[in-house]
């Protein structure tokens, strides 16, 4: 028997197959624009040049009203349909799409009945028909989907007939990194590729002084606990709040809303932590960034910092990739 939260994603599922087709004849060509438009936007360097500037500030015009209908059409209608769903429950870094979801999963690969097996596998075409014919994030939602591909991925997976890889096509390919700055040199240099990498873990943390505890549960993901946990904390103080508040603006006015945004995912998780030395590394870094010539170098070493102590940070599906412009000027 088909459990009821499988059932909602089901629904989910008739819902993209639903808005398919003016994804795809209206709104993929207007994400194209877009990413041709951030292209032309990250070869200009608007901190040394004044055509630069006047350039970069006529293109970030022209993405915000390109970008408007894709929030409006395509974004919040998705997200409010997983909430109402109870696919997902509101969180900025979506974890709540696998948390909310693999207790179900697991129930229907134990309790499947042979009726079920024909309609999880027209609802898996279906779901691999949308995602093959868009093959796209729409400029918003990779999280999202890649969340979404893993649950999917763990539930279809075990009712397929054959060793393929049916999600290969759409899935991002992960490259191996020896550290954080070798993982930003790549992805500058695979702007706009479907990739992510992965850094080993013992290269982001000293294993011999952490007490290492397996969770019990299977149906946990992206959640690292060491020492106290720390919930509903929006009011604490390990981070400046007027710090973050320019370093956000400035982004938001040099870079991109996109980035701008992503930092305020990074806060969230820097919050959840309620680590003191979190807080630091985060201001520290949102003070160079604020800077009208922020370097480089002293960026990446803060963010590596940062990272370390806080690994949510990178196992947040494409949350690295929005930030990754910061590293670029």
């Amino acid at each position: 028997m088909i459990p009821e939260q499988i059932q909602a994603l089901f629904e989910f599922i008739d819902y993209l197959d639903t808005i398919k087709t003016e994804l795809i004849k209206k709104y993929i060509p207007l994400c194209e624009e877009l990413n041709n438009l951030d292209i032309q936007r990250s070869k200009l360097k608007p901190k040394n040049n004044y055509i630069d500037k006047q350039r970069y500030d006529d293109i970030q015009k022209e993405i915000k009203e390109k970008f408007e209908p894709i929030t409006e059409n395509i974004y919040v209608p998705v997200l409010n349909k997983l909430k109402e769903l109870k696919i997902w429950s509101g969180d900025d870094v979506f974890t709540s799409i696998w948390n909310n979801n693999m207790s179900a999963v697991h129930d229907l690969r134990e309790n499947f009945t042979s009726d079920d097996l024909i309609k999880i596998n027209n609802y898996k075409q279906k779901y691999l028909s949308f995602r093959t014919e868009t093959n796209s994030n729409f400029c918003c939602l990779q999280i999202v989907f890649s969340n979404l591909d893993d649950v999917l991925k763990e539930l279809f997976d075990f009712f397929k007939d054959t060793p393929e890889n049916e999600f290969e096509g759409f899935e991002a390919k992960t490259i191996k990194a020896d550290s954080f700055k070798d993982a930003i040199e790549g992805l500058i240099q695979n702007r706009g590729k479907n990739v992510k990498f992965s850094i080993p873990q013992e290269n982001l943390f000293n294993y011999q002084n952490v007490n290492q505890q397996q969770p019990s549960w299977h149906n946990i993901k992206h959640e690292i606990i060491m020492g106290d946990k720390y919930e509903n904390i929006q009011h604490s103080t390990i981070y400046n709040r007027s710090t973050f508040k320019e370093a956000f603006n400035t982004i938001k006015s040099n870079y991109s809303e996109d980035s701008a945004q992503a930092l305020e995912i990074v806060k969230s998780l820097v919050e959840k932590t309620g680590s003191k030395e979190a807080g630091e590394l985060f201001d520290s870094f949102n003070e160079e960034i604020k800077k009208e010539n922020p370097k480089r170098s002293v960026l990446v070493s803060l963010w590596d910092g940062l990272i370390k102590i806080v690994p949510m940070i990178t196992q947040t599906a494409g949350l690295v990739d929005k930030i990754i412009p910061l590293f670029q000027s």
